[in-house]
């Protein structure tokens, strides 16, 4: 057994280990009751006259009193029919808004700038934030507010790119690239949500996430942050290092939202670039996992070339595949989506190829496109 395949069994094993022992820590619990504070839910829209109607729809129908949330949608230039979809809902509830940000804010671009203009609007004390081409559960605002502990500052919710629950969605994805998007996703929302039950939160996703307004206001809001394109993510860093707020992942069908998948690779590409360039200031926390995930996947590969005819290399990718799978089968379990781990080991083989190739990119400085813009 030479070296190669002595350090590639110690890493795999180490990972599976590492997973076990992430799955420890007890996950956050829902409050009986919401405190029943005002909420205001901030949808950032640019061209999407496909999704708002069903996104609005689902706003329209939420569990929590409509007397206590505020809908503003934040119309980023769209050039399509989107704004008069939006327009509609605003003329049919009173509590929807429609705001069009025409101008770039403090250096700000994007997403980013649409959400601090429609921050300074708001004296709401509960911020929900989602996308335009996403449906929310109908309890999703009233469980969201349930995690609201009086230490908790921010909080994000599970997104699923599968149809769960009684959701109406006209037309969900099907296709094979989408269903391993699915288990994409849920296995990197669920590493996420394992790690912040530890202390270490790493990331959070911004179509589905919450936070008070008090603690956005704490670390001086966008404008002081800076720039960033990924916005969720650089206000997560902000409030974890500037404030006592406690950061918590959920994984929890009743605030969960389901959102469309990406149509192509290409697509997917663009979309995990702007991940990347986002998450380069990430925590110390952050980069070992990550580096020790892509370094462990890397050696499981090459062992594998070299003694691909030896029995023992091949417990390196079983410990991978156990690690994976354990972490996909508790998060869909809740979700009731056991039925997507029919496609794990192709989900495998695609987390593979692309966990090692967007580690070499994250090396390199890095462009990226989304909504029609280049942003470096």
């Amino acid at each position: 057994m030479d070296w190669l395949l002595v350090i590639t069994l110690f890493l795999a094993f180490f990972y599976l280990g590492l997973t076990i022992a992430l799955s420890l820590f007890p996950a956050p619990s829902a409050l009986a009751e919401s405190s029943k504070l005002r909420v205001a839910v901030l949808i950032a829209m640019r061209n999407e006259e496909n999704f708002i109607g069903d996104c609005l729809a689902a706003l329209e129908k939420q569990t929590y009193p409509a007397g206590l949330y505020d809908v503003f949608v934040l119309n980023d230039g769209s050039t399509d029919r989107s704004p008069m979809i939006a327009e509609q809902f605003v003329r049919q509830n009173s509590n929807f808004h429609v705001l069009h940000i025409k101008e770039n804010y403090a250096d700000l671009r994007g997403k980013m700038n649409v959400l601090a203009q429609g921050l300074q609007k708001i004296d709401h004390p509960l911020v929900l934030i989602t996308d335009a081409d996403c449906v929310v559960s109908p309890s999703w605002i009233e469980r969201m507010t349930r995690y609201f502990s009086p230490e908790v500052g921010m909080v994000g919710g599970f997104t699923s790119l599968f149809p769960f629950g009684k959701l109406n969605i006209r037309q969900p994805e099907h296709s094979f690239f989408a269903r391993i998007q699915a288990l994409d996703w849920a296995y990197l929302q669920a590493m996420a949500a394992l790690n912040s039950n530890a202390g270490k939160p790493i990331s959070i996703l911004g179509n589905n996430f919450a936070f008070r307004l008090e603690a956005y206001r704490q670390v001086g809001g966008f404008e002081r942050i800076g720039f960033s394109v990924t916005e969720d993510f650089a206000l997560m860093e902000a409030i974890r290092k500037q404030t006592h707020w406690k950061i918590i992942h959920t994984i929890d069908p009743l605030n969960a939202v389901y959102s469309h998948p990406l149509p192509d690779i290409k697509s997917f590409f663009q979309q995990r670039l702007r991940w990347i360039a986002g998450g380069k200031k990430m925590r110390p926390w952050g980069y070992f996992v990550t580096l020790f995930s892509a370094v462990t996947h890397l050696t499981t590969l090459i062992a594998l070339f070299f003694n691909f005819t030896y029995w023992a290399v091949w417990l390196a990718p079983i410990f991978l595949m156990a690690a994976d799978f354990f972490v996909l089968f508790a998060a869909l379990k809740k979700l009731n989506l056991r039925q997507l781990l029919k496609y794990f080991p192709g989900f495998e083989m695609f987390y593979f190829f692309y966990l090692i190739v967007f580690s070499v990119l994250s090396a390199a400085p890095l462009k990226v496109e989304w909504k029609g813009r280049r942003h470096s």
